[in-house]
């Protein structure tokens, strides 16, 4: 495509999305010589002809005052858009020389837009040319912003702590010396909301930025930066939330939600705002929504709680910060909670661990009462089915007597108000809607006297959640809210005295930022009657959290799923593998038609897209079809089919379904056609028949839900189905799995008491844990053999005699057997027990010991390589298992990661006892516990 065919095809459109117009008010002039004499009023159209012996700058683009603002200039799209860089600086030259104007620049080649500010910044890419105003406020701010940054002095009245003005004088510095992108990592309750009203306060005094999006995930967190807490707290500007693509824009400061901001961000001039705070987005940056923060071409800061040891590289990329570099400083700010504790600005907690026997134990067929046993059994359950284990208490079965143990155990431990009766402010950290309002229940049962005041259940889908936010916050009641991931970010009550962990947690970063939400000092300008003081807080462990976090000190990775898309893509690879291996050009040529349908189906405007436009280059080349790379679209292409739009997840999922039975049939695998024919029926019998759209399939419904169609299989009847039922499973119920009741009697078993006197002496574990290890460190002063260990010295026979003396004295009568019983390290030694006390040595993670335990088995067995290969597989799906407190089942050695193996790979490579071996090996030679 030629110059000119650019010009009409792509920059003419884009110029008219930003509302430039050769004729309009907003006007811009094209192919305007350079060398003509300008009168002093403004600019005309050019007069000479176009020839060698002229220059012309492709496009000038006009101020209000009809003076020249910015100048593009254009390339074909088969050349760098770059290239214009010279040629544009020349033009700019010229401009400032007749005009004393220093224009912006624009160099495009039709797909690239590349926006040039000299005075400040190199060339960067931008997402389309700003609007008319945008160059004029940007003109203001280059002629009228503060020179030097650095001198802008800090409101102490919106922040007034020392790392908070390290954290805005990171920022403040980093934009004096020409950085656009900051990250600013803190923990929550140091105030991340008034550091970023503070910075956007010296920015707009300094005349640096005029208008501000602060971008949250959350709604709750949106109407905070807009409210007393963040804009209408501190400025005067005026402000608005951005609810959908229309909305005011003649304020100044915005508050939006990256989902609302995702449904209408490409309406908006990409030069609309100077500054985006991205708070917690860094959980965004990975999907399609990274488009919307990359698509502001402003200064950006991220906002986030998250330990920096756990926030994502992709995180760090995004903002540019580099942890390698000795200039990091200059664009990132790392504020822990360790450090704020130890300075006083947070405070520390008081773990307490109680189990129930249910949870425990779990709950046995032959415990339930046999009324209700027959009842269950009359309702289609089999007596397998009744029994359960601890882990599923809440997901498969419920039950009301362990409910109420937890709230009266809660009652009786937890940190109370002056009266010594009632809880302090509360957290609950519930797992379901369902199980909030169980708990709920038992409350209200077991505490009649407080008339239902005492606890609330607060959920997202709540219309009056606001209201209870600040009534929890401001009113003596209720003092419990009971949370279904509601609470666990972005709530500011600092009254919070316990926090209570009704649900496992297996992310590190969901647990912090769950604990983060009682860290808070007291206001000491708005006390509240009831918690006149608070020094720590209490955190009552139904879970098993910090011990899963101690043996697990990052907790569990998420999981990285491809899109329902990417797998439906992936499916479809995986078929055109089997027909092309087979030489069935027909089928080759139906499935390649499939998969570039859904390539053509991506939004190509995507910013996401558009970073891999060389892998749409080589998919747009005939030859590429003609010689395929099934690997290269699997590594390379499936992953961009997360960008589609407009996905309805049930009817991709039943397409992936077909899809995988069609190869499944091709394979003639048994199992597999078993196991989908049991989830395909599953889904048929979730669709309304009531409604007309879904009726109207009545025959395709009951043909594919028939055994005959299952038992004479075709590639025809299976596509026919995929075609017309696929698009009805939008209509799908929701198959919410009945959870048994039960209302049984149950206690708190585990407190983790430990007995370790002679007359049954004893202590809760975490408390005992804290006076051992004070008791050691004290004795570092007095006693050679733990002075040695501490200096990781050896130590003599004669050394441990007289230490096991002394250890094991009255008060706390520490033996090697307690210590292994306290730390759960039922091999360690009491030398390796005090040298880790001290840093001096770390013990193997449960996860360690289990790796190294297999690869010692798989050793042992002499296995060749492509065994080994997969049973390395199997240890990771293992792994992932014993963090979930999950054993492996046989059904692992078939689904999951091992399918890259091919179909039947299990029974290909091992015998039935060798798997059986494997099986008992991991689940009952190693350890769980």
């Amino acid at each position: 495509m030629n110059e000119a065919q650019t010009r009409k095809n792509y920059i003419n459109e884009a110029l008219k999305k930003a509302l430039w117009s050769p004729n309009g008010p907003v006007k811009y002039l094209e192919e305007y010589e350079m060398d003509k004499v300008w009168g002093r009023q403004g600019v005309s159209e050019p007069q000479a002809e176009y020839g060698a012996q002229h220059e012309y700058a492709d496009y000038l683009l006009l101020g209000r005052n009809e003076l020249p603002l910015a100048i593009v200039e254009a390339k074909r799209t088969s050349k760098s858009a770059r290239l214009g860089q010279r040629q544009a600086e020349g033009y700019a030259d010229n401009i400032k020389a007749k005009f004393g104007i220093e224009p912006f620049i624009f160099l495009t080649n039709g797909e690239d837009i590349l926006f040039w500010d000299r005075l400040r910044y190199p060339p960067r890419l931008v997402y389309g040319f700003f609007e008319r105003r945008d160059l004029e406020r940007l003109f203001f701010q280059r002629q009228e912003a503060a020179k030097n940054l650095n001198e802008i002095k800090i409101n102490p009245e919106i922040a007034d702590r020392d790392y908070q003005a390290e954290a805005i004088r990171t920022v403040l510095s980093g934009i004096q010396e020409g950085r656009r992108k900051f990250l600013l990592v803190m923990a929550t309750g140091t105030g991340k909301t008034r550091t970023a009203m503070a910075t956007i306060d010296c920015l707009l005094r300094a005349k640096r930025i005029n208008t501000v999006l602060f971008l949250t995930d959350r709604k709750v967190l949106r109407d905070q930066a807009y409210g007393k807490k963040g804009f209408q707290g501190f400025f005067t500007e005026s402000c608005g939330k951005i609810t959908s693509g229309k909305f005011n824009t003649e304020k100044r400061l915005y508050a939006a939600t990256i989902q609302t901001m995702m449904e209408c961000y490409k309406e908006i001039s990409p030069g609309f705002f100077d500054l985006v705070i991205a708070d917690e987005c860094h959980r965004s940056i990975y999907n399609k929504w990274k488009d919307v923060l990359a698509y502001f071409d402003a200064i950006q800061i991220g906002l986030t709680a998250t330990p920096a040891q756990f926030i994502e590289r992709d995180t760090f990329r995004f903002f540019e910060v580099d942890l390698k570099k000795k200039d990091i400083k200059h664009n990132f700010f790392n504020y822990s909670y360790e450090k704020a504790v130890e300075e006083k600005h947070l405070l520390g907690f008081v773990p307490y661990h109680a189990k129930t026997s249910f949870q425990i134990k779990g709950l046995r067929e032959d415990q339930i009462p046999p009324a209700v046993k027959k009842k269950l059994v009359e309702e289609g359950k089999t007596l397998d089915e009744l029994n359960f284990e601890g882990t599923e208490f809440e997901k498969r079965f419920t039950n009301t007597g362990t409910h109420e143990a937890m709230v009266r155990e809660f009652m009786e431990v937890c940190t109370k108000d002056d009266t010594g009766t009632l809880p302090g402010k509360t957290i609950y950290f519930a797992m379901t809607k369902n199980h909030a309002y169980r708990l709920l229940d038992a409350f209200d049962r077991l505490y009649p006297q407080y008339k239902g005041r005492l606890a609330e259940v607060v959920v997202s889908e709540d219309s009056r959640a606001d209201g209870f936010l600040t009534r929890f916050e401001n009113d003596s009641y209720p003092r419990i809210a009971i949370s279904v991931d509601m609470l666990d970010t972005g709530v500011d009550v600092r009254e919070v005295v316990n926090l209570v962990f009704a649900k496992p947690v297996f992310s590190k970063i969901k647990f912090w930022q769950m604990i983060g939400r009682g860290t808070r000092t007291l206001d000491k300008n708005n006390m509240k009657p009831w918690c006149p003081h608070k020094e720590n807080f209490l955190i009552i462990d139904h879970w098993n959290n910090f011990e899963y976090f101690g043996q697990k000190p990052e907790g569990e990775a998420p999981a990285v799923e491809d899109a329902i898309t990417s797998r439906v893509f992936k499916a479809r690879i995986n078929l055109l593998r089997f027909y092309h291996n087979r030489g069935d050009h027909t089928e080759v040529r139906h499935i390649i038609n499939e998969l570039k349908m859904m390539i053509d189906l991506l939004p190509k405007d995507s910013i996401s897209v558009k970073e891999r436009k060389d892998v749409l280059q080589r998919l747009s080349s005939p030859e590429f079809w003609k010689n395929i790379d099934t690997d290269f679209l699997y590594d390379h292409v499936a992953p961009l089919m997360r960008f589609l739009e407009d996905v309805n997840y049930d009817e991709y999922s039943f397409i992936l379904k077909c899809e995988q039975l069609e190869l499944a049939h091709l394979n003639q695998d048994e199992r597999r056609i078993l196991d989908l024919k049991n989830i395909v029926k599953d889904d048929l019998r979730l669709l309304p028949m009531t409604l007309q759209v879904v009726k109207r399939h009545e025959e395709a419904i009951y043909k594919m839900s028939s055994d005959a169609f299952w038992s004479s299989l075709s590639i025809d009847n299976i596509r026919d189905a995929k075609s017309k039922l696929s698009p009805i499973m939008k209509y799908k119920r929701k198959d919410g799995q009945k959870i048994i009741e039960f209302d049984l009697d149950d206690e708190i078993l585990e407190r983790k008491w430990i007995e370790f006197g002679p007359n049954g002496e004893g202590e809760y574990v975490h408390i005992y844990k804290e006076k051992v290890e004070k008791h050691i460190k004290d004795l570092a002063e007095k006693q050679e053999a733990v002075s040695k260990l501490r200096n990781d010295q050896p130590v003599n026979d004669q050394d441990l005699e007289e230490l096991e003396k002394t250890l094991n004295s009255p008060d706390l009568y520490i033996t090697e057997e307690k210590l292994r019983e306290v730390y759960k390290q039922p091999e360690g030694t009491l030398v390796q027990f005090i040298k880790s006390i001290f840093g001096k040595y770390k013990f193997k993670s449960q996860e360690d010991q289990i790796s190294e335990s297999f690869d010692a088995f798989i050793i042992a067995h002499n296995y060749n390589t492509d065994q080994t290969r997969f049973l390395r597989v199997i240890k990771s799906v293992f792994l992932a298992k014993v963090r979930r407190h999950e054993l492996l089942v046989i059904d692992d050695f078939y689904e999951g990661p091992v399918e890259a193996f091919g179909t039947g790979a299990a029974e290909r490579l091992f015998s039935k006892d060798d798997l059986k071996e494997v099986l008992e090996f991991l689940n009952e030679k190693v350890p769980l516990k």
